[in-house]
């Protein structure tokens, strides 16, 4: 036994043992109290939750955040399971055992992990929950549930497999939220679409832009075509001067807004077909919804949000 670990509030606090005597002492208190408690105190050779989420978080790249749930009836919430992204049969099935609490991994960026230890083998189970829809709305299958039996072995798979995967769906979303949002506009009349429906459009727009744009530029791809470098670069431009806030806008930052809009609708299928060469497999493309003489629906993209968390 490498030292005692108990939880308080989702802090761990460590007892060394290498000083015997001061080990036994403070022991002897704690099966004291939990006597007066009525509680048992139970040792077991396994390592305690809340260091395996520790150290899968600093295995991690970048700065994530920890923290810890306790489920006193041994019942994991359905509204926890119902925001993994692919829970698949590993934790679909979790529901069915005792599972005394779950760990929250945040990374700040909007990327948030679900770890729960499986009781039947004891195996580390760590899955992505879907991104807010007040962000973003997703589709589709997600990234696949990781199974480890350590710590060391779950960080590997997250960083090898799991966090490529759920960067490369939740950019393939933004490509498809941003071309539904286009071709509703495009497919309605002149005049029919309400203000603040097109506002939101354009501004969720501007919102994916930049990531569209980063993931052009880290890909490993050959050198892009003069016209094709053109296209980002009246982007890159465009959103070094719009509003961050279409709701604030005014005087000056409106002309800049409408200056977005006609740059978005005259040249927003060039910006994506540029993203989709640079950074879409043929295997990944996400569909585009057909285009017809009637007026299609608002995509989803375009309804005021569901669920939050």
């Amino acid at each position: 036994m490498s030292g005692f670990t108990r939880e308080h509030q989702d802090h761990a606090h460590r007892l060394s043992l290498d000083d015997h005597a001061s080990a036994r002492e403070a022991l002897t208190r704690l099966h004291q109290t939990a006597q007066d408690c009525q509680t048992k105190v139970i040792t077991s050779e396994r390592p305690y939750f809340g260091d395996i989420a520790h150290a899968v978080a600093e295995a991690l790249p970048g700065q994530w955040e920890v923290s810890i749930e306790h489920y006193p009836d041994g019942a994991i919430p359905t509204d926890v399971l119902d925001w993994v992204w692919e829970a698949g049969p590993a934790l679909s099935t979790q529901p069915a055992y005792r599972t005394p609490g779950a760990a929250f991994l945040r990374d700040g960026g909007g990327t948030e992990l679900l770890l729960v230890e499986r009781p039947r083998d004891g195996r580390y189970l760590i899955g992505t929950l879907m991104p807010s829809p007040d962000h973003l709305h997703v589709v589709g299958a997600g990234p696949r549930t990781v199974s480890a039996a350590t710590a060391r072995e779950a960080a590997a798979d997250v960083r090898s497999r799991l966090l490529p995967e759920f960067e490369q769906l939740v950019h393939l979303s933004r490509l498809r939220e941003v071309q539904q949002d286009l071709d509703w506009v495009r497919g309605t009349e002149s005049g029919t679409v309400a203000a603040v429906e097109l506002d939101a459009a354009l501004d969720r727009f501007l919102t994916h832009a930049p990531y569209l744009l980063a993931a052009i530029r880290r890909a490993d791809i050959k050198p892009l075509a003069a016209s094709e470098t053109a296209v980002l670069i009246r982007f890159e431009i465009l959103l070094a001067r719009a509003p961050a806030d279409t709701d604030t806008r005014s005087g000056s930052e409106a002309d800049g807004m409408d200056e977005a809009l006609a740059l978005w609708l005259e040249a927003g299928d060039d910006l994506l077909d540029v993203v989709r060469t640079a950074t879409v497999r043929p295997a990944e493309e996400p569909a585009r919804p057909a285009i017809t003489s009637v007026t299609p629906p608002r995509p989803p993209a375009a309804v005021a949000a569901g669920r939050t968390r």
